[in-house]
């Protein structure tokens, strides 16, 4: 994925808004102190009959209600983000103002101090909205919305009691109020209150309670998720039900692909790809084919939110549940990610905001969701796996936004796992492995990884073969400017003589070898699990453009030396050839690339043509679109520039020991 501004710098010195595409490092954290959902759920106090309650389910799971069944929520939503637009600007304006002020004191560390204070109070105010937003739900109201509202209650009933006398009456009691709705159901859903009273008919027959969460599970911390239910009959004693709330589940790319996300393009060349992706999108049958949304012009579409899921057995053990779409706690993804609740959320979906308090000097970047990938089922991990990137976590914020982590841990199933990326200049997972289901494989899926060493190893062959001289990327269109000098135009020879270009490759195989080192030793990841794609990566990027520009105008002399110096000594990797890792993932063994216009030899793409045969080997189809002007020279590809939502809502993951 792709950042708007450089790498994100909170000190006093650098432009806020000069943030840009931020380096990212992959992270995957050990396991979170493990929620009791590890297992299936059927203890003692777990969903268990008591003397005077019963669960409809063994499990005794409940549901964070964040969707929007009645779809009451949009409208307003709409309102509020419009709202925000000038409030926001007029805070940005201030902070600005205020941030010159702080440059020009006398005491720099106390400006420092200072301003890393206005930092934080003005992401508070900007993220007002998001609060605002992410307060309309199905549980942000104290009554149940209509009959599918209904369907998101878990369902806990009073067993009869024939016998009691007229004179008798139940009280419900809740551990934790502030985490739930518990609701009982008369002539209507009526919510229970301390004033709640069971009558003694209610009490023979039987009442069925329903209960809803609040909130998902944020912070292990601060609560598990676990609620006691307790029913006092006057005179007959008392019982208590647990019941504990299901995790948030990121979605896997083995689950069955029901429709894709994009922003609405305006260039020819985006339109275009987007046109042929759709034609590849229907074959594979996929029913809510391509949506295109505008994303208030940000093209990062897989950045600005994480897809997820949760879900309980429903009525005959079917799963019932709602997609959650985990919003980006970076800022630069801020405004985007409002589609959330303005286009997305109603029936069946729901959003969450991730509030994160800014660090000094952290790198934002790894606060993208193409920074945070999924590895499908495992033996160990049935419910697959959270891949994500950054330097490291202490002692100050080099990684994803702790608010993040601490959400993805507390969800107990799906582990995070950290990787290495600090090796790429935007620094996500996305740009160098993909997971694409292989049916019939031992695990069921595959890793798919880019392999520089490969593409290397292609680029000697053109030279042996006599074409050196042929510019590497052949068959290019015609590019206008910028874009003939965004895109390097050197021949192959030129490529395999550049020292720096080597180098960034060798270093590139080096930390993905690392990587991969990790993955063996934490999901089990084999050899013959993994598919090798030929790429190259290249130092000459956004920034090193920027710092060339820089010294173009500088007058000869030591200074311009150590810019000189620095510019050679650049190794952080961008994908030089259009990176097919970077890719979607259809249904049906279908994948979409980005067209890699490697060098021709016979005719031929010879990158193309051995990324084809991989894929190939494993039951895909691979379709190439030109996404060359459109995402690959902003430091992006295909994979980037979409989302995908899954069906995760079929998998019964309570079923599964981890």
């Amino acid at each position: 994925m792709t950042e708007v501004g450089h790498r994100a710098d909170n000190s006093l010195t650098s432009a806020r808004q000069h943030e840009r595409m931020l380096a990212r490092t992959v992270l995957l954290l050990s396991t979170s102190g493990a929620l009791m959902i590890g297992a299936p759920l059927a203890t003692a106090s777990a969903g268990t009959t008591s003397p005077l309650l019963r669960t409809d389910s063994s499990y005794g799971l409940f549901l964070a209600n964040l969707d929007d069944d009645a779809g009451r929520c949009r409208v307003p939503a709409k309102k509020v983000a419009a709202a925000a637009v000038d409030r926001e600007a007029a805070n940005d304006q201030a902070f600005n103002k205020r941030r010159e002020e702080l440059k020009k004191m006398p005491d720099q560390e106390e400006a420092q101090r200072l301003f890393e204070e206005l930092e934080r109070t003005h992401q508070v105010k900007q993220n007002l909205a998001d609060r605002e937003l992410a307060a309309c739900n199905d549980a942000a109201d104290t009554v149940v919305n209509g009959h599918k509202d209904a369907l998101d209650l878990a369902r806990i009933h009073t067993i009869p009691q024939p016998t009691v006398p007229k004179s008798a009456v139940g009280s419900l009691r809740i551990s934790q109020p502030d985490r739930v709705h518990l609701f009982i159901k008369r002539a209507a859903w009526e919510l229970v209150t301390p004033d709640t009273k069971l009558t003694a008919d209610e009490l023979r027959r039987g009442a069925e309670l329903g209960l809803e969460g609040r909130d998902i599970i944020r912070d292990t911390a601060q609560w598990d998720g676990s609620i006691d239910v307790t029913l006092t009959v006057s005179g007959g004693g008392s019982s208590t039900v647990t019941m504990h709330e299901a995790p948030v589940l990121t979605q896997l790319n083995t689950q069955k692909l029901e429709q894709v996300i994009t922003e609405k393009a305006e260039d020819a060349e985006g339109k275009q790809w987007r046109s042929e992706a759709a034609s590849d999108i229907k074959k594979a049958g996929v029913s809510g084919g391509l949506r295109q949304l505008d994303l208030s012009g940000d093209q990062w579409a897989q950045d600005i939110f994480e897809p997820a899921y949760t879900s309980i057995p429903g009525p005959g053990g079917k799963p019932q549940g709602m997609k959650l779409l985990i919003g980006s706690a970076n800022d630069s993804r801020r405004v985007a990610s409002r589609i959330i609740f303005t286009e997305l959320s109603g029936a069946d979906v729901g959003g969450v905001h991730v509030e994160h308090v800014p660090v000094p000097f952290e790198n934002s970047s790894y606060d993208s969701m193409g920074n945070l990938e999924t590895i499908p089922a495992t033996s160990q991990y049935p419910n697959g796996r959270v891949v994500i990137g950054g330097d490291g976590l202490t002692p100050s914020k080099t990684g994803p936004a702790p608010e993040m982590l601490t959400l993805l841990k507390s969800q107990g199933l799906q582990d995070p796992i950290k990787l290495d990326t600090s090796w790429l200049t935007i620094g996500h997972v996305d740009e160098f492995i993909q997971f694409v289901p292989v049916p019939g494989s031992r695990l069921g899926w595959k890793a798919v990884v880019a392999d520089p060493t490969a593409g290397l190893k292609l680029l000697q062959q053109v030279k042996i073969a006599g074409h050196g001289g042929d510019k590497l990327h052949g068959n290019l269109p015609k590019l206008e400017w910028p874009y003939d000098e965004r895109i390097d135009q050197r021949s192959t020879n030129e490529f395999l003589a550049d020292k720096q270009f080597v180098e960034t490759n060798e270093r590139a195989a080096d930390r993905i070898a690392a990587n991969l080192a990790v993955l063996r030793e934490k999901s089990g990841l084999t050899e013959a699990d993994l598919v090798r794609l030929p790429a190259l990566y290249t130092a000459r990027g956004l920034d090193y453009g920027m710092l060339e520009t820089t010294i173009r105008g500088m007058e000869d002399g030591p200074a311009k030396d150590a810019k000189i110096k620095e510019l050679h000594a650049m190794r952080d990797a961008l994908a030089e050839v259009p990176g097919t890792v970077n890719g979607l993932v259809l249904n049906a063994g279908r994948y979409i690339a980005p067209k890699p216009f490697g060098p021709l030899l016979g005719g031929k793409d010879i990158f193309a043509d051995a990324i084809s045969k991989a894929f190939h080997k494993i039951g895909y189809q691979v379709t190439y679109v030109n996404d060359l002007t459109s995402t690959h020279v902003s430091e992006g590809e295909i994979h980037c520039a979409t989302n995908t939502l899954r069906d995760g809502l079929t998998n019964r993951w309570w079923t599964k020991q981890s």
